[in-house]
């Protein structure tokens, strides 16, 4: 993915977190022992803020014909593909991430679903061989969740897009942006690092690469108080069942995926609407991990420099 060497040892989702996943497929088996659901996996496979709540409004307003073909680049454990699947059983999903570890869990799960409209393939998402696959012209929508900031070659990336779709092909994203154009502190910077945080566009830089690539850009909208809300939220339930989740996932776990959650993901998206007050009195747990000083500036001074973007483009009919 023009960054993928160093994408490949992110310590999000390393050996702990995909022990992790191993282990609660094998708990969903041994509980329910067959006629498996997507809906059984949803409670761990989803990697994305605000599940599909936005990305299923955006294929409801489509009227897609049968025998479809969707292609999800940076496709993460399947969660999106068999959500995907099983809203639009006659489609053809193929789905491409980087992560043989993360393709391989998926293809379990879509197995053990009988989704058969699903190809899991592992594979750079700006260099995907498109005719290989049969996909180069053949796409209905092309659509990536909160992965594309990633990868800073963005003009290959767009450029598969573009490539993969038909005319009147719909692009969607949904993506991590810059919403405020300031200079980072050190310790923000230190942080967006962390977050492996490469590719940072702004609305503007955003429109102008998918206009280059051929696009034409048919809406950005952000939500940052929702992102900034669900994250905190989610720190505070990290911490409320942390002993739980220790023990049950180990201190490696808790150590690289939750903390980061909490340290990292609070320090980044902080637009909540809200007082201090309200903050307070709703994320007391988040308050406590950062420290009150650390929390009421993140809260209440520090501006908001990162946000979440939802984006639609068209590949054009001529």
């Amino acid at each position: 993915m023009g960054d993928s060497s160093e994408f490949a040892n992110y310590e999000l989702y390393g050996d702990p977190y995909v022990r992790r996943i191993a282990n609660e497929i094998e708990k969903v088996k041994n509980s329910k022992g067959g006629n498996y659901t997507q809906e059984d996996f949803t409670k761990f496979d989803n990697l994305h803020y605000l599940g599909h709540e936005y990305c299923s409004e955006f294929f409801d307003s489509l009227s897609l014909p049968d025998n479809s073909k969707i292609l999800e680049l940076c496709s993460g454990l399947g969660t999106t593909a068999r959500f995907l699947a099983t809203k639009f059983p006659t489609s053809e999903i193929t789905a491409l991430d980087y992560l043989d570890s993360f393709n391989q869990l998926s293809s379990q799960m879509n197995e053990l679903c009988g989704l058969r409209n699903i190809k899991s393939i592992q594979g750079d998402a700006t260099a995907l061989d498109l005719a290989a696959h049969g996909l180069e012209g053949q796409c209905d929508v092309v659509l990536s969740l909160q992965s594309f900031y990633y990868i800073t070659d963005k003009k290959n990336l767009f450029s598969v897009c573009y490539k993969a779709l038909k005319p009147g092909g719909k692009l969607y994203i949904e993506d991590h942006v810059v919403v405020q154009d300031l200079p980072l502190s050190e310790q923000e910077e230190e942080v967006a690092t962390k977050f492996r945080f490469m590719s940072r566009l702004n609305q503007e830089t955003y429109a102008n690469l998918l206009k280059e690539a051929g696009f034409e850009l048919n809406s950005y909208t952000n939500r940052n108080q929702e992102w900034g809300r669900y994250i905190f939220q989610r720190a505070q339930n990290f911490l409320k069942n942390k002993e739980k989740l220790v023990e049950e996932y180990g201190e490696d776990l808790w150590n690289t995926r939750y903390m980061s959650g909490i340290h990292v993901s609070c320090r980044l998206y902080h637009d909540l609407g809200m007082s201090l007050e309200e903050a307070r009195e709703a994320y007391p747990l988040v308050e406590q991990e950062l420290g009150s000083e650390e929390f009421r500036k993140y809260v209440s001074e520090v501006p908001p420099k990162f946000g979440g973007a939802y984006i639609v483009a068209t590949k054009p009919l001529s």
